[in-house]
Formats: structure tokens, C-alpha cells, sequence
């Protein structure tokens, strides 16, 4: 492989194989290998026919979704250069983006794109880009070579002048088949994206080196705990990448849980029991943790910032492998990882195939390999800055062991060098803070301020501004002479700034320390009494000033609930009152009082994860499709003469579809059952009223017996309905449902319900339209002679819904198709 381009080419090994999944609803929707490879060329041409020209900057400003992959790939081969933000990119860091770039247009999601249209540039939505790319012809692919330029990476905050790291297909394909080296990756992977597509570790190491060892990626469908969790499970997830923090949220979230069940000293005593056992064992004895995973996760692959041993260890304990590594955007990125059979606690591991890493004099390590970068983006001086002889000066201090394995000391701008000349990494202080169950977070910074020899000054995030004293107190009993903390301050916002990678702004918090003295401390937690109702409780426990807690306080400005506290907030309502709220319902600007309504309205409706499964099972279906063979067919037939027009409309056609005809006599089902090719029908469904086949429990069981039938609700709540039929398209059972929801004998042609449209847009999945003409009505539908009837079955053209279409369009096409049959 010479471009990222043969990723995709190439991928068409694994064939149908699912390449990108995600879940937005009730239907899973999925890309296979194959399917990505003929999207792509597709899609380039839509992007082609936009005015896009081979070199022309374009920015990608999304959410992690699957349309990502497909926009990014699309633009490459379309050979544009594409300019990654992070969903998170303030408009005015974008524009200057824009502008040093000379970007002509944005690639946005709909999350992002009421920001991204304030840069008054050319803006299409990644989410329609495989509806508009469906009857496109393929575009031939832009001549582009290795040393083609892929991407320009900006890595800087909102404020100064901001670097864009640019990047080739050299430098990404050359990592990504290095990390496939030592990554446990392959077919039987599932990875959940997780970090931002924008952040090259994501990128790369999450979906480029994914894609050439035949992975599967999932990406779920909103970053609130109860979801991704929830994703783990639904996707069968065996392997993420994190941030540290992210996973400190996950633990803590198993810790609440215990808490609630009574259970935190048992969960202690196993961390304790297993650290010596071997990985299969460790693995029994958390079986309800990985039951809540899903069952499959194996591995967790940490990068971004400083991995804690012992949070890492905790993870290990549970019988999940974690490897930590390092890198930077400028080496695309990676540059050393643990390994399963190499790697130390404590360390970034060793250098990755092909890249060699060295240390300066003064500690700072150097990298050198075909992952480097060329250098900024019309920049050459900030590029003469890092690069000489090709070796990248990274800014990171570190030091190796005899074995080679790296251990980071922190960055060289931030090291603290004390008045007699030596030096103290703070990394090392900010680590002993962070162990103290009273911190929150801390940072470490060197302050010197006029008059003053430079000092260790440590600024706190704590749970109780009153622990200061007391936390830097102990601390400092474990420290070094030269690592003690001669001042402190506590943070009073709710936490640090920090960049994309969650990293803290060190500048930012110094530039704040020095201009206002000791930051005033943060309030202490809200008194219990307080707090009048469970949601109450909950937010007062989360939110960073509870002591702002009152009916018509807002999450974001009055409590302090940035989008991570919110999300944490509703997982923590979830596991506490076993209520789900969806987090697109949830606003910076949404008061407790209306989040107690949302808490009440939820409790209504109970959530049903049992997918009635058992008709679906292979000795079920073989035993119905006898019955219909050699019962239902022979019975039908003595009573109707039935002609099948259109069946070859199926030869072509991939499963699963939604079968939609008309129903107008009272044995209809088993003449359309008995009209659908065998092949077609081991692998189908039939959605029958809940309240009619579904109330009485025998008409039930034999309809579920004969022909795989589930209960879908014809009017009010649907979910539990959908749940049920998306199941079935998830498992490549195509589904035959009635959209007219009621039986007319005779005819005509019923309204269709309005539900019909949204499932045919959301499941995702063409749809064939059918129609029953009744010739003459037998005396099983009518009284009197005739014996026999005659009724001729239709098959329609498939069609298939954008997935922006509006569901109310989709059922009138639907009822319009049906009708012209």
C-alpha cells in the first residue's frame, strides 16, 4: 500500500465484513468492506460536483459517525486536503483556520454545522453525502502519490497564533501499519470510536490501522455514559481508545454502581483478590462488570495524556488488557507503545516499528521515521523550530530504562528549574496530588513572581475548598525536598481549561494565577437538606456549585455542568433512578425543575430489552416453513388461484428488506407468505398487531411458531415495537409489515399509518412495495360460490429513503407506489 486510498481498495479482501456500524435508533446501520469501497468513488463525485478541485482545502468539522470516514476518504480520493476540527471548535478559532488555510468549504455534521455555516463557506452535511452518492458514477480516482499531502492538523487553543501540522499519506499509512504491528487488531476486532476523528491518535490508531487489519468500527450514538455503555453491549464491542479521563469516568461510573447496590467493599476485595490471577480467572470474578460491557471488551488502549499505574491496573484487574503509549500530531502520531507480551507501568513503552526515538543533552526527546512531518503550513520558520536532520523535537522530557522503555517527565516548557539549578517535574507532584481521594484534579505549575524565587505552586480542583491545607499537607510528607509545594490555590471553575486532548492549559492557569494572586476558593457542597427531590440530590452530587441549587438553576451557567458534567449527570440518573434521558434533550440553558420533569415523563415508559428472539432461532423458522410448504400453501390453494407478477425484482436485491403490502382479504398473510421465494422467507418476519394477533396468547404463540411473527403497536408508544423490528433487520431478517395497520376485506386501499414512513426512513433498508388485486373473493372471504377465488400478487420496484426524509413524504410515496401497482 502506497496511499491511504489502497486502504479502502484494498479492503474489499474482507468483503462483506462490517467496515463501519453505528446504532442511531432502532436499526443498526452498517457499511461493509465492500460497500465502503464502492461508496467512496461515489461519493468523491458528489463532492467533485460541488466545485471541489484536487488540491483545494476543505475543512471536516463533524462528530464521530461512520459518515466521517466515508466524507474523509471521499475527499482524498477526490484528491482534496482536508482540514480536521475538533465538534468542539469555537467559530472563531475555525475562521482563523479558514482563512490560514484558504479552506472553499466545510464538511460539517449536524451537530456542528450551526457553527460551521458562520464561516460563510460553501457547507455540505456528511449525513446526506451516501443518499446523494447512491446514483452517482464513480470518480476516477486524482493522481496522488505518498508524499501527497493528506491533512493539516491545528493543534493550538483559541488563543495565539495556531500551527497547522501538515501530514501525507506517507506519514499516517507508514504509522498505521506500524501500530497494526502491535495493536491486537484484526477481523474479529470491534473497536468503539470514541475520541475525536479530529485528534490524530483517534484517527489513525481507531480507524486507518482498524481498516487494514479488516476491523470492525462502531460509533455510538451519543457520548453520555449510559449510551456508550450501552454500545458496548448492542455492538459487541472488544477493544476502545481512550483518554485517561475517559476512563477514570467509566470506573468511577462502576464505583457509583456498586455504591448504590451496597456492593463497594466487595468490588475493592476482587481489585485486591485478583491482581496475581491469571487473565480467565480475573475475568470470573468481574463477570457483572463485563456483563454490563457486553461481555467481549479485551482490551483498552490509552493515549493523549499521562495513563495513572494504578487506574490502569484497576482495568487490568478486571481482566482487561490496557497498553499505553505516546505520540504527536507532528508523527501522525504515534511513536512508542506497551505491548500484550512487552510493557511496564509507568512507562509510554517502546518505539514503534520504524521510528526511532532518541534523547537530546538535555532530556528532550527526538524522533526521526517516516511518520514525521514535512512541517507547518506555510510556516517555515516555526518548522525550523522542531525539525533538524529530519529528527522532530518533540518538547517532551523523558528517560530510558535498559530495556528501552520510555518514561515521560513531563514538557520542557513546564518543567520547574528551582534557584540552585534543579530541576522538578511536575508530572511527578501532580501524580501524588491526584491520589489523594479528596482532589478532583490538580496541576502543577512553577510560579515566580517578581521578588520571589520560583516556587512549586500546586492548583487544586477539590471536593471541599476546606481540604486544601490538609491534602498539600500530607502530600508533601511523600514528596522530595525539592518537590515541595511551597504554595497553593484552589480552581474555582468547575475545571481546568484544557485543550482538545483534555490536556490542562498550563499556560492559561499560570497566565490566571499570576494576574489575580490565589484563586478565591471554590465553594464547599451543597447542605443535604437542600435538596428537596432524588434529581436534586443527583445534581447537587455532580455539579461543581451545588451551592447554586435551586428549581430554576441552569445545568451550564448556574451549576457549572460543562457538556462532560452533563452527560456524567444523566448516567448517573440513569444508574441511580433507572431512568434514561436522551442527552440531545438536554441544554446548557435546561433547569433542574425541567430536567425533573423529563426524570418524570421517563419513568412512564419503561425500557424492554428483551427482543422476543426465540421464533427467529433456526429449528423455529425450519419447522414454520414446513408448515407453510406443506399446510398453509396446499390450504390457500385450494381456495384462490394466485398468479406472481415482478418476483425478479428480488433477484438482485440484498436482504434485509421491509415487504409492504395492501391488506384486503382475511388469509392475505399466507397468500403473500406463500408468493415470497423460499430463499427470501428463512430469513423473514412478520409485524402483527400487538393488541389483535398479539392479545390473545395463542394466536400469538402459532403466528410467532409459523411465521416469525412480533408484536408491533399500531397506534401510541412505538419504541418497544421498533426495538423489536429493528432487531430482526440487525440480524439480516427482512420484515413484513402492513401499512394500513387494519384488514379491509376487499379493499380499497387504507390510509397507511403515519409510523410507516419513519420506519422505512430509519431502518434504513429498501422497501417493496406489494399488491394484492383480488380478482374474485373464495367463500373464505365472502359467503356464497364461488369456492374458489383468483387474486394476483405485485411486486413492486425496492425503493429506497434519504436519510433526511421527511417520514410523513416517505408514507405518502409508499401509499402512492402501492396504489399504482
Amino acid at each position: 500500500m502506497k496511499t491511504l486510498l489502497d486502504v479502502i481498495d484494498e479492503g474489499r479482501r474482507y468483503g462483506r465484513r462490517p467496515a463501519l456500524l453505528i446504532k442511531p435508533g432502532f436499526r443498526t446501520r452498517v457499511w461493509s468492506y465492500d460497500a465502503l469501497a464502492d461508496l467512496v468513488p461515489k461519493a468523491a463525485a458528489v463532492l467533485r460536483g460541488a466545485g471541489l478541485e484536487p488540491g483545494a482545502r476543505v475543512i471536516i468539522w463533524a462528530v464521530n459517525r461512520p459518515e466521517w470516514p466515508i466524507a474523509y476518504f471521499a475527499a482524498l480520493h477526490a484528491g482534496l486536503v482536508l482540514v480536521p476540527l475538533d465538534f468542539r471548535t469555537l467559530a472563531d478559532f475555525a475562521a482563523k483556520v479558514a482563512e490560514r488555510t484558504g479552506a472553499v468549504a466545510v464538511l460539517a455534521s449536524q451537530q456542528t454545522a450551526p457553527e460551521a455555516r458562520k464561516l460563510g463557506l460553501p457547507l455540505l452535511l456528511i449525513e446526506r453525502l451516501p443518499d446523494l452518492a447512491r446514483e452517482r458514477a464513480p470518480l476516477a480516482r486524482a493522481p496522488i502519490g505518498p508524499d501527497d499531502l493528506v491533512e493539516i492538523v491545528f493543534t493550538s487553543g483559541t488563543t495565539g497564533d495556531p500551527k497547522g501540522a501538515m501530514l501525507t499519506h506517507a506519514n499516517i499509512l507508514s504509522n498505521a501499519v506500524a501500530a497494526q504491528q502491535v495493536f491486537p487488531l484484526g477481523p474479529k476486532q470491534r473497536l468503539l470510536s470514541l475520541l475525536p476523528l479530529s485528534h490524530m491518535f483517534e484517527q489513525m490508531a481507531g480507524l486507518i490501522a482498524p481498516l487494514v487489519a479488516g476491523s470492525s468500527i462502531a460509533y455510538p450514538s451519543s457520548r453520555q455514559p449510559s449510551v456508550i455503555f450501552r454500545s458496548f453491549r448492542d455492538l459487541k464491542i472488544t477493544m476502545v481508545l481512550v483518554a485517561p479521563q475517559v476512563l477514570r469516568l467509566f470506573d468511577n461510573a462502576i464505583s457509583r454502581q456498586a455504591d448504590a447496590s451496597g456492593k463497594r467493599e466487595a468490588l475493592e476485595r476482587l481489585h485486591r483478590w485478583a491482581r496475581p490471577l491469571p487473565l480467565r480467572v480475573r475475568r470470573l470474578l468481574f463477570t457483572s462488570v463485563h456483563r454490563r460491557l457486553g461481555g467481549r471488551l479485551r482490551y483498552i488502549v490509552s493515549g493523549g495524556a499521562a495513563l495513572d499505574p494504578d487506574l490502569g491496573m484497576r482495568w487490568q484487574d478486571m481482566g482487561i488488557d490496557v497498553l499505553e503509549g505516546y505520540g504527536a500530531t507532528e508523527c501522525a502520531p504515534g511513536v512508542s507503545f506497551n505491548r500484550l507480551d512487552k510493557r511496564r507501568w509507568g512507562t509510554v513503552g517502546i518505539a514503534l516499528p520504524g521510528v526511532e526515538v532518541e534523547l537530546a543533552g538535555d532530556g528532550e526527546v527526538l524522533v526521526r521515521g517516516p511518520n514525521v512531518f514535512p512541517g507547518y503550513w506555510r510556516d517555515p520558520d516555526a518548522t525550523a523550530a522542531v525539525l533538524t536532520d529530519g529528527w522532530y523535537h518533540t518538547g517532551d522530557l523523558g528517560s530510558f530504562d535498559a530495556e528501552g522503555f520510555l518514561t515521560l517527565r513531563g514538557r520542557k516548557k513546564d518543567m520547574i528549574v528551582l534557584s540552585d539549578g534543579t530541576n522538578v517535574f511536575p508530572e511527578d507532584i501532580e501524580t501524588a496530588l491526584q491520589h489523594d481521594g479528596r482532589v478532583k484534579d490538580a496541576t502543577v505549575i512553577g510560579l515566580d513572581r517578581p521578588g520571589e524565587d520560583v516556587h512549586v505552586h500546586a492548583v487544586l480542583l477539590l471536593n471541599d475548598a476546606a481540604d486544601a491545607d490538609a491534602v498539600v499537607d500530607a502530600v508533601n510528607r511523600s514528596l522530595s525536598s525539592s518537590q515541595q509545594i511551597r504554595g497553593h490555590s484552589v480552581w474555582a471553575d468547575e475545571d481546568f481549561p484544557r485543550t482538545h486532548t483534555l490536556k490542562v492549559k498550563k499556560r492559561d492557569v499560570l497566565a490566571r494565577i499570576t494576574a489575580t494572586g490565589v484563586t478565591p476558593a471554590a465553594p464547599g457542597p451543597v447542605d443535604p437538606s437542600l435538596a428537596h427531590t432524588d434529581v436534586e440530590r443527583i445534581v447537587a452530587q455532580v455539579s461543581p456549585t451545588p451551592h447554586e441549587l435551586r428549581s430554576d438553576a441552569r445545568l451550564s451557567n448556574d451549576l457549572g455542568l460543562d457538556s462532560l458534567g452533563r452527560i456524567e449527570l444523566l448516567g448517573v440518573i440513569e444508574e441511580e433512578l433507572g431512568v434514561y434521558i436522551d442527552d440531545a434533550t438536554v441544554t446548557p440553558d435546561t433547569t433542574v425543575a425541567e430536567l425533573e420533569g423529563m426524570v418524570t415523563a421517563a419513568r412512564d415508559t419503561p425500557r424492554e430489552p428483551d427482543v422476543f428472539g426465540w421464533p427467529l432461532h433456526p429449528l423455529v423458522r425450519t419447522f414454520g416453513l414446513l408448515l407453510q410448504e406443506f399446510v398453509i400453501w396446499p390450504f390457500i390453494t385450494v381456495f384462490y388461484r394466485i398468479r406472481v407478477d415482478g418476483r425478479e425484482k428480488l433477484r438482485d436485491l440484498h436482504g434485509p428488506v421491509l415487504f409492504a403490502p395492501n391488506h384486503c382479504l382475511h388469509y392475505d398473510n399466507g397468500i403473500i407468505l406463500t408468493s415470497i421465494p423460499l430463499g427470501w422467507r428463512w430469513h423473514l418476519a412478520i409485524a402483527a398487531a400487538a393488541d389483535d394477533i398479539f392479545g390473545n396468547r395463542l394466536r400469538g404463540f402459532f403466528s410467532a411458531l409459523l411465521a416469525g411473527a412480533f408484536p408491533l403497536a399500531r397506534e401510541g408508544a412505538i419504541r418497544r415495537s421498533l426495538e423489536l423490528l429493528g432487531a430482526r433487520l440487525d440480524r439480516d431478517f427482512s420484515v413484513l409489515i402492513y401499512p394500513e395497520g387494519k384488514l379491509t376485506v376487499g379493499g380499497p386501499i387504507q390510509p397507511f399509518k403515519a409510523g410507516t414512513g419513519l420506519i422505512a426512513v430509519e431502518g434504513v433498508t429498501p422497501v417493496v412495495p406489494m399488491r394484492l388485486k383480488i380478482g374474485r373473493m373464495s367463500v373464505l372471504d365472502r359467503i356464497g360460490w364461488p369456492l374458489r377465488g383468483s387474486v394476483e400478487v405485485v411486486f413492486g420496484d425496492p425503493i429506497t429513503f434519504a436519510s433526511d426524509t421527511d417520514p410523513n413524504e416517505a408514507t405518502e410515496r409508499l401509499q402512492a407506489a402501492v396504489a399504482a401497482l
